[in-house]
């Protein structure tokens, strides 16, 4: 374990405002939020993709955001909330909540923004994925 900063929030060496905990993830308010109430939920498990934790893992991880986010949009009064999976600037994946005022529904404003592809381009990326999919 890298002892990353998620991971010395939730051993509680690092002060955070935490909205939710369980076993296996935590949910907290981020220190550094692009909107107001945005907020964090990290597995306890300090894995940098999102896409190696386990089933069970992953499966709760949505499940508890999505509860979140609802109480997040009561809350606040939100739009909606939206949400981005990260794990790159902070070794750690977490999902990122962006609860969305009413008056500012352009998350891509706040994002950053990138440039339209061409369609040729694009299906021949599709045809990539498509071709090692696997259920």
């Amino acid at each position: 374990m890298t002892n990353s900063i998620f991971s010395k929030i939730i051993a509680r060496e690092v002060p955070a405002h935490f909205i939710y905990e369980d076993d296996i993830c935590v949910a907290i308010l981020d220190k550094f939020p692009t909107v107001s109430g945005q907020s964090l939920v990290i597995p306890k498990k300090e894995l940098d993709y999102a896409f190696d934790l386990d089933d069970e893992t992953y499966l709760h991880l949505f499940t508890v955001a999505k509860k979140i986010a609802r109480a997040s949009d009561l809350a606040l009064q939100t739009a909606r909330t939206c949400l981005v999976v990260e794990g790159f600037e902070v070794p750690h994946t977490h999902i990122k909540l962006y609860p969305m005022p009413k008056d500012n529904h352009d998350l891509g404003s706040l994002l950053s923004g990138g440039k339209m592809a061409d369609d040729e381009t694009l299906a021949a990326i599709a045809e990539k994925i498509k071709s090692t999919l696997a259920f």
